[in-house]
Formats: C-alpha cells, structure tokens, sequence
C-alpha cells in the first residue's frame, strides 16, 4: 500500500498526530512522512493542527489530522429532499428573493478573495464557482469584468429552470461584487 493511504489510514485510526509519531508507527523515515504530508495537505485530504502551548520549551511539534469531508451524494440528497420539502413552487415574490438570498450567502460563505490585483481575485472567484458546481470565464472590459456562465450544476438540485437560473445569476453576481466591488 502507499505511504500516503498508511498515514491517512493511521490518522483515522489514531487521530492528530506528530511527523515522529506516524514515522515511527509506520516504519518510515520523517523525511518520507515529511514529503507525503506534504503532497497530502496540498491536495487538501490532511490540514495542520495549531499547536497548544508547551510546558517544555521550544517549539510545539506540529500536529496533522484528516480533513473530514462529507460525501458528495449525501449532500445532493439531503438538498434534494429539503427542497423537495420546502415546494418551492408554491414561493411569493418576498419568499423567493428571501431563499435565493439565504443560499447565495450560503455558497459565498467560504469565499475569502487574496490579494491587489483585481484579475487575481477573480481568477480565485472563477476558480471558487467551480468548485462548487458553476463554471464561469471572465474577460477584463472597460465597465469591469464580464463573467460568462459555461455550464451549472445548481439546476439539478432545484428542479425549478427558473429559481435555478435567478440563484446562479445572483451568485455570480455577488461573486463578481466581492473580488472586485463592481
């Protein structure tokens, strides 16, 4: 088996854990623990721990733990279900602005932009929307950027064109707003 699946598989098991601890378990030196942790915190599977203040001195080992992530079916079927349970049909004017809203603030949660340079920040929002299902391009123009939509996930959920349509709308629009307040 691969290092990398035997330090994950040792930290589901054991829990947060040093560099020497899961060097010494798996019988590997720290340099090659060392290496793997850190392919594995850039493809974001482990995430390093802050460390507690020591009553020796010098500094703290640091700790890494697994990322615990909820599978992707689970949560396609619980939004299913709740807005299944919510008929979102049946919405008024105020409800509806209310719900798409309430989800948009939802999705941008996460975002946090980094850096001066505008097209940076939207590079990072494009980059954001894939991730959670909206694939987007942007062209710098004179009045701002102008993002493009490729292709969404949102309405498969919905089951509404409609409300799926004003949500993405509004989320791309608020994206846009938050890297570069245009």
């Amino acid at each position: 088996m691969k290092t990398s699946q035997n330090i994950q598989n040792y930290l589901e098991l054991n829990g947060p854990s040093t560099v020497a601890e899961i060097s010494v378990a798996l019988d590997r030196t720290k340099a090659d623990i060392r290496e793997q942790m850190g392919q594995l915190l850039v493809q974001n599977r482990v995430e390093r721990l802050t460390a507690a203040p020591a009553e020796t001195p010098g500094r703290p080992a640091a700790r890494f733990a697994l990322i615990q992530k909820t599978p992707e079916p689970l949560v396609k079927g619980l939004i299913s279900g709740m807005l299944g349970f919510l008929n979102i049909n049946e919405l008024d004017q105020d409800k509806e602005a209310n719900f798409i809203e309430l989800i948009v603030n939802a999705l941008m949660s996460n975002f946090q932009p980094r850096g001066y340079s505008s097209a940076s920040r939207m590079n990072q929002a494009v980059a954001y929307l894939e991730n959670i299902g909206v694939r987007t391009t942007w062209v710098a123009t004179r009045s701002g950027p102008k993002i493009t939509l490729v292709h969404e996930n949102i309405s498969n959920l919905f089951k509404n064109p409609a409300l799926s349509k004003k949500v993405v709308r509004q989320l791309v629009q608020k994206m846009k707003e938050k890297a570069v307040g245009s």
